[in-house]
């Protein structure tokens, strides 16, 4: 067996695998500027409000090719982001709470977009109404500011439309879905469902930081 000729062989391959995967991948790091989220935020009737800083992460600018030939070509954005959201339940509680999350959004040539939001934080509930404090020695109280603390969990999925890509604005509106889960509530899970209506704005220069981008082909 001619065993030169096989090495030979095979590394031709691998070099002929490298260079086309050069072809049809390329890598670059650049600097990109965060994003500002401003939404109205329900839960249930009750009215509330979300601000937030959106830091991106990553970007994949791929191409799929169907078996018709036509192209389809669309973004994969990755953010990390921070958010500060307030909800007011008359008679029970206002609920505000501060969450970290990773947000994975997926945007086609047209605006369109979908999204997927987990997201983890600490929550801070307000009782409504007045709430009395009696010591061991029966002395009766009112005990401003009270509530509770509870670990949060969110997960939430959208869609919106990006008018940078048509009307070179930098703005998208979204609206969203969530639920919350506040624990330990009474031992158990205290679920809560949320409705986000709302706004990003992308400044050209803000909280710039090194952003991952790569185009891809498939």
């Amino acid at each position: 067996m001619n065993y030169r000729l096989y090495f030979l062989f095979f590394t031709y391959l691998c070099f002929s695998v490298k260079v086309f995967a050069q072809k049809s991948d390329s890598l670059f790091v650049a600097a990109k500027s965060s994003n500002l989220t401003l939404s109205y935020n329900s839960s249930l009737i009750y009215p509330g409000c979300r601000l937030g800083v959106e830091l991106p992460i990553k970007t994949i600018f791929l191409t799929k090719t169907k078996l018709s030939g036509e192209k389809k070509e669309f973004n994969l954005d990755r953010f990390l982001t921070t958010k500060l959201s307030f909800y007011h339940h008359p008679s029970f509680h206002d609920n505000l709470y501060f969450t970290v999350g990773w947000t994975m959004r997926r945007v086609k040539l047209n605006g369109f977009f979908t999204e997927f939001s987990p997201e983890i934080g600490l929550s801070r509930t307000f009782l409504g109404g007045t709430v009395y404090k009696v010591d061991n020695n029966a002395n009766v109280q009112i005990e401003k500011l009270a509530g509770y603390y509870y670990a949060l969990l969110s997960i939430g999925g959208g869609i919106g439309y990006d008018f940078e890509k048509i009307k070179y604005k930098p703005v998208m509106i979204f609206s969203q879905l969530n639920v919350l889960m506040l624990f330990p509530y009474n031992s158990t899970i205290y679920l809560r469902p949320t409705f986000e209506l709302g706004c990003i704005y992308k400044p050209s220069n803000f909280l710039s930081i090194r952003n991952h981008s790569k185009s891809k082909t498939n």
